[in-house]
Order: C-alpha cells, then structure tokens, then sequence
C-alpha cells in the first residue's frame, strides 16, 4: 500500500564528478556546488539508506537535503516515508502536505498520505487522500490506493464499498497481498472460510512473514475446528511478531482458546 522512493541515481555521477575535481585539481577555476545540487546529493544518500533500512541516517541526510533546498517535492516526499517508517504519521503527513504543496501532481504523495491517515485511523481523510491520487493523471500504481480505500471502508463497517475497492485493486494486481488479506477477512466474517482458505493459501505461499495472513488463516482454521492447524499458524504469528503487538495478542488469545 505504501510507495516508497524510486529514485534512479544517474544523476549523482555527475555532482560527484564536480566535487571531486574541484578538490583535487588545482590548476582550473574551481566549480560552485550550488545549494540545489548538494540538496540533490543528500537526497540521494538518504534514500539508498532508506532502501536500505537504515532509517536514522536517512532521516539525517534527507534532512539536509530539506535545509538546502526546501522547494524540492522529492525531498518531503522521502522524509515523510521516513516519518512512516517511524511511525510518526503525523510528521508523515506534514511532508506530504509540502510535497503536494510544490507538485499538486505528485500523486504517490496523496497515496502515502492516505496510508499515514489510515495508521492513525482517520478512514475518512484516508479515503479523500486516496481517491486524490486515482484522480491524478499518470499514477502508476492505483491498486494501491485502492486498498488503502478499501480497508478505510472495512475499518469503517462498510463492507460492501470494502469489497468493491478491493476488488478493483485485485483486478489490476492479483496478487496485491493486502487486499487479498482484507478480501479473506471479510469472507471469514460472512462464513466464506473455505473461500477465505483459497485466498489466504496464496497470499502465505507469496509472502510467507505476513503476519497478518496468516494470523487469518489460524482463524480460519479455528472456524472450522481444526485446532492443530490453527494453533500452528498462531504460534507461526508470534514467531513473526512482538507478542504484546495487536496481532500478536489476538494471536495467544486464541492459543489460550485452544489449550
């Protein structure tokens, strides 16, 4: 559901080139990084890092990178990914308003912020963030917003536009593992656990530490009563998670259900 930074570092090459001949050469002018190209460097370093999931440096080189050049969209675009990495949705948010604030177009940025929003339960400015980016012309990843509409829906008890949304993501991208983990829920809760089942066995097999999924399918065993396989798949929960996380205490009062 989240997009994060795709940045492709052509242009790096160059700013180095100038900054290392303009040390190491003595006997030509030496050339002026501007503040705009150094800005550009940071932000590039702060996003390897990021890519990386060293979240702390990026945040300090993208930083930087706010300070020499606050008009850069890019660079409030990769510091609130680096909020939401942190899990501070409220900077996030911030971020994205600057970046929108510059490119009206960036619609990665209204996606982003739709997540942010739907992290701190706000389903109705998540919807309106989310629908922004669909609306923006050349966005190149809608199944994502998409999803994130859809599990506003799901979190606001509306099962039905739920469904309708995230089935237009899996129609773009069937195998949009979030979607297809909200479809499975909302099919165990209407009593289609073996239809739930057929879903969830692909989401794992794709994506086998999604705690989540597989979270719903020890669910989905426990509706059928089948406590062997469901207790495996809650154990497997909280080999993947922090047993005091939601999932993970969901996860130990079902295995207290079962023992």
């Amino acid at each position: 559901m989240l997009t994060r930074p795709k940045r492709v570092f052509t242009r790096l090459l160059p700013l180095i080139f100038i900054v290392l001949t303009a040390s190491c050469v003595t006997t030509t002018p030496e050339k002026k990084v501007t503040d705009a190209q150094e800005a550009d460097l940071h932000l590039r370093i702060g996003i390897n890092y990021l890519v990386k999931g060293n979240v702390e440096m990026a945040d300090f080189e993208l930083s930087k990178a706010a300070r020499l050049n606050p008009h850069n969209a890019e660079v409030h675009f990769a510091l609130g990914t680096v909020n939401i990495a942190k899990k501070e949705y409220d900077k996030a948010i911030v971020q994205f308003d600057r970046t929108i604030a510059i490119d009206k177009s960036y619609a990665d940025a209204y996606n982003n912020m739709g997540f942010a929003y739907l992290k701190l339960e706000q389903w109705d400015k998540a919807i309106q963030a989310c629908n922004k980016a669909l609306k923006s012309i050349g966005y190149q990843t809608p199944e994502k917003a998409l999803t994130i509409i859809g599990e506003a829906y799901y979190r606001k008890g509306d099962t039905g536009k739920a469904t309708e949304y995230l089935q237009r993501a899996l129609t773009i991208n069937p195998k949009e593992p979030q979607s297809a983990n909200t479809m499975a829920r909302i099919y165990i809760e209407d009593g289609k656990v073996d239809k739930a089942k057929g879903i969830l066995l692909k989401v794992i097999a794709n994506h086998p530490g999604y705690a989540n999924a597989r979270l719903n399918m020890g669910i989905a065993y426990y509706k059928e009563r089948d406590f062997r396989a469901a207790k495996k798949e809650f154990n497997k929960v909280l080999d993947l998670v922090d047993g005091k996380s939601a999932d993970g205490q969901l996860a130990r009062g079902y295995l207290d259900l079962i023992q």
